[in-house]
């Protein structure tokens, strides 16, 4: 997933967490005086926890700092609870409970690093919290007990690591899987090169490189030739390996910065980054020669490809432009004959 697209997920998310949080608050304000009764500085506590996440609310709302979103997302998802973690029995607080939830939540908004400290602040303050746990009020009104102090403290702690360690593998899990997604949508699962939805991201980024750099950009296109024949006679599997084999000579015969996509059927594209049309000639012709002397599949058949090329003109000009004026140069190269490499007009 792109930087940008991740941004914008995360920011999202943190919205809605805190949307939601707005609306807890609120809940919790409003009903809590009709259903418990507790000391008056929790209704205070509350309201300036609700000022808090409304300030947060319209600092991510209207994007004023992008980049602190998460650090202070978790920030006030700790100041938020502390309080009332501190003044309602500590470990023996039913506020506790929640406690185990923040690394997870970290691990959402955040990463494995932001999970981490989540972790660490919090496993540090329940420790402390257990430690001195004799002069932390308990709201329920229950003698204190120091094992049973040091039991919850111990669990707690214990919930909290667990929590991080389980957001390290989540993230480890949904990267890999996103990561296959994303390999799925962009690569052809035939030959593993990208297939159109690769090729047009790469080569809009391509595109506009060449625009801010004033660099000259080329563009082959390739069509292995005659090709219905081998599935007619040999058939589609024979077929395949073909398109395997031959993808595999191209794949390794170009420069590393340059972009090999299946372009569908027997055809396929190569995007060349700082590259004349003449050189691009160049490379293509050796890409003619490279295919015209292996030999493949079991079958050792000979097969050669033709070659449409073009260049960037900048003026006016799109990748949609750019693959038809090499479409055409291919159909002019087949009309010659095959196995050559033709240049636009």
């Amino acid at each position: 997933m792109p930087d940008n697209t991740q941004h914008q997920l995360s920011h999202k998310l943190i919205l809605r967490i805190v949307e939601l949080s707005i609306l807890t608050l609120l809940i919790d304000l409003t009903l809590r005086p009709l259903l418990v009764q507790l000391p008056i500085y929790f209704t205070w506590i509350g309201l300036l926890d609700l000022a808090i996440v409304t300030s947060l609310y319209i600092i991510v709302r209207f994007n004023i700092f992008p980049t602190l979103e998460i650090i202070l997302s978790l920030l006030v998802a700790i100041i938020i609870i502390t309080p009332s973690f501190a003044l309602s029995g500590g470990v023996n607080s039913q506020v506790a409970y929640l406690l185990p939830l923040y690394p997870i939540m970290a691990a959402l908004i955040g990463g494995y690093r932001e999970s981490l400290i989540v972790t660490i602040i919090l496993a540090i303050g329940i420790i402390l919290a257990t430690i001195f746990s004799q002069h932390i009020t308990d709201l329920t009104g229950a003698m204190y007990s120091e094992q049973k102090s040091i039991d919850r403290g111990f669990w707690l702690t214990t919930s909290i690591i667990f929590s991080g360690v389980f957001g390290r593998f989540f993230l480890k899990r949904y990267t890999e899987l996103t990561q296959q997604l994303k390999n799925e949508n962009i690569q052809d699962p035939l030959t593993g090169l990208f297939n159109r939805r690769g090729l047009n991201l790469h080569f809009s980024k391509e595109l506009d490189s060449a625009d801010a750099s004033s660099s000259s950009l080329s563009l082959i296109l390739i069509d292995i030739d005659y090709f219905k024949k081998i599935n007619d006679m040999y058939g589609h599997d024979i077929g395949d390996i073909c398109l395997i084999e031959i993808a595999s000579n191209l794949s390794q015969a170009i420069r590393k910065n340059d972009i090999l996509a299946r372009f569908g059927g027997e055809e396929f594209i190569i995007i060349l980054p700082n590259t004349t049309k003449s050189e691009a000639a160049s490379i293509a012709e050796k890409l003619r020669v490279l295919i015209s002397k292996q030999k493949f599949s079991s079958l050792n058949l000979v097969l050669t490809i033709t070659q449409g090329l073009t260049e960037y003109n900048k003026d006016n000009d799109n990748a949609l432009k750019m693959i038809k004026r090499a479409d055409k140069a291919l159909y002019r190269g087949k009309d010659k004959g095959r196995n050559c490499v033709e240049q636009s007009e």
